[in-house]
């Protein structure tokens, strides 16, 4: 997979949100953490060893069950998350608060793109001249004060937004956080990049293309 990433601040701030590639580019995470950022790889370590390991069909052992709603590449990506929340809250933030995160993970096989999400991420698929949305999660708060709308390590329960769509050479996605904005397809860009609109507003978005 490919990520063109952009962003923009604009009276409100929002902590910056990093982008990891990984697992030969079949694994992309975005992670924005409310605390310190030096706890990023705590948590890229515990995904990625879980979907390395599930990959080499080495069987592991959980708390968390599989969904039946879910296929076996979105469930795999989902128990990835729950794994990095319970060891966040059960270590660091046994006691006191210390960092939570705000994530995407996207993780692809052959022609399907599995996806996990906790916090204020969107993601879409680019058709032609539109978005076609497929989850947005944070808008309906965009009139309150932009705070994180859910993070892992913080709560003992948590809801990880899941699941998987077709993805070939042809496919182009976005995953978008932004505060009272929209995003849509650039004109004349060839369906290669997105806007916010207004464009003097705080967002941050990434375009995941085939590579």
């Amino acid at each position: 997979m490919n990520i063109h990433t952009r962003s923009a601040t604009l009276h409100h701030q929002i902590p910056a949100t990093q982008s990891y590639q990984l697992l030969n580019n079949q694994l992309t995470i975005f992670l924005r953490a409310w605390g310190a950022s030096e706890y990023n790889q705590k948590v890229i370590d515990e995904i990625t060893h879980y979907l390395s390991t599930t990959q080499a069909d080495i069987e592991v052992t959980t708390p968390f069950d599989y969904l039946e709603s879910l296929s076996s590449l979105a469930n795999r990506t989902r128990v990835a998350v729950l794994l990095a929340h319970d060891l966040l809250y059960k270590t660091d933030n046994r006691t006191e608060y210390v960092v939570g995160f705000e994530l995407m993970v996207l993780f692809k096989a052959r022609y399907e793109m599995a996806w996990a999400s906790v916090g204020r991420f969107s993601l879409s698929k680019i058709m032609h001249d539109r978005l076609n949305p497929i989850l947005a999660n944070g808008t309906d708060l965009d009139r309150e004060v932009l705070l994180p709308v859910e993070l892992i390590g913080l709560e003992k329960e948590i809801n990880v937004n899941s699941g998987s769509v077709f993805f070939d050479d042809q496919s182009k996605l976005t995953v978008t956080s932004g505060y009272n904005c929209d995003f849509k397809v650039s004109e004349g860009s060839g369906s290669n990049q997105i806007e916010a609109v207004p464009s003097q507003s705080t967002y941050w978005f990434s375009v995941i293309t085939p590579g």
